[in-house]
């Protein structure tokens, strides 16, 4: 590895490389501390170009690692296939089974390559496959439906509503814990809850945005046993209030790959925004 590792007081220079590598895409410095440096992630950088890597358990236990983030500054091939390598020789060097691109750990940056990205033939080149493509769909911020009766729906905001969507999150959802935590700090966790006669307020769904960027919509979930009677679209609404207010004029569901999701989010009046394909690589043992 002959690339240095940066840290976080890197972070300036990370954005500046980024802003001239893909003027496009308006990143802000926390959104970039969270998909580089969270839970943990490590930068390697030179004078052509940046990769960030992250590693967890994915699937049956397996330590998967995940790209974060890839910048080939003058976009050449070479470097691009170059950083891919050194991602390749730092998830190997660490015990991972796979390498992913677009992967599903906490606060990847993207959550796929863009289908018109040169990182897609560079991958395929280096022995990547694809998992499976998938759209991102923008909701317009005027989007607004209403809870049905029965439903409340609220920002989560004092300490026992944090604790209740925390605990109903380990319970249901435990892998979006550390993402609705965030969402949670940050004030941008809507839950719909419910009154039971005899158990009290129950959380029977949880709508949170711009946790790793703004204006993408998720963690987002209804409880099995409420879905189907609106709970979905009055969280999605609220998503939407909030975005408005912020001045985006959309949200964006980042991974649309299911049809049941798919339909949802276009009875929103949703469209497509981005194409994706998502790829891993099986490192030997």
């Amino acid at each position: 590895m002959t690339m240095a590792q940066w840290g976080p007081d890197r972070i300036d220079d990370i954005l500046e490389r980024l802003i001239a590598a893909m003027p496009d895409e308006d990143l802000t410095v926390d959104e970039l501390l969270t998909a580089c440096f969270d839970h943990p992630g490590v930068v390697f950088a030179d004078d052509a170009g940046i990769v960030a890597l992250g590693i967890g358990r994915g699937p049956e236990s397996r330590l998967v690692a995940s790209v974060r983030l890839l910048i080939a500054d003058a976009g050449d091939a070479a470097t691009t296939e170059r950083l891919l390598g050194v991602a390749e020789t730092w998830a190997a060097e660490r015990g991972a089974s796979q390498l992913e691109l677009g992967g599903a750990l906490p606060f990847p940056l993207w959550p796929g390559v863009e289908a018109s990205s040169p990182l897609l033939l560079a991958a395929g080149s280096r022995g990547f496959v694809e998992r499976h493509g998938f759209r991102s769909f923008g909701v317009p911020n005027a989007f607004r439906s209403a809870a049905p009766d029965g439903i409340d729906i609220r920002r989560a905001r004092s300490d026992e509503e944090l604790i209740a969507v925390t605990i109903a999150v380990a319970a249901t959802w435990p892998h979006w814990s550390d993402e609705v935590a965030r969402a949670l700090e940050h004030g941008t966790c809507h839950v719909a809850t419910r009154l039971d006669p005899l158990v009290g307020e129950q959380v029977v769904g949880i709508g949170c945005h711009s946790v790793t960027r703004a204006t993408w919509v998720g963690p987002f979930a209804v409880h099995a046993d409420h879905r189907r009677q609106g709970i979905g679209h009055a969280l999605l609404g609220q998503i939407c209030r909030d975005l408005m207010i912020a001045e985006f004029p959309l949200a964006e569901v980042p991974e649309v790959s299911d049809p049941v999701i798919e339909a949802f989010v276009l009875a929103a009046g949703a469209t497509p925004v981005r194409e994706y394909r998502r790829m891993v690589l099986e490192l030997s043992s």
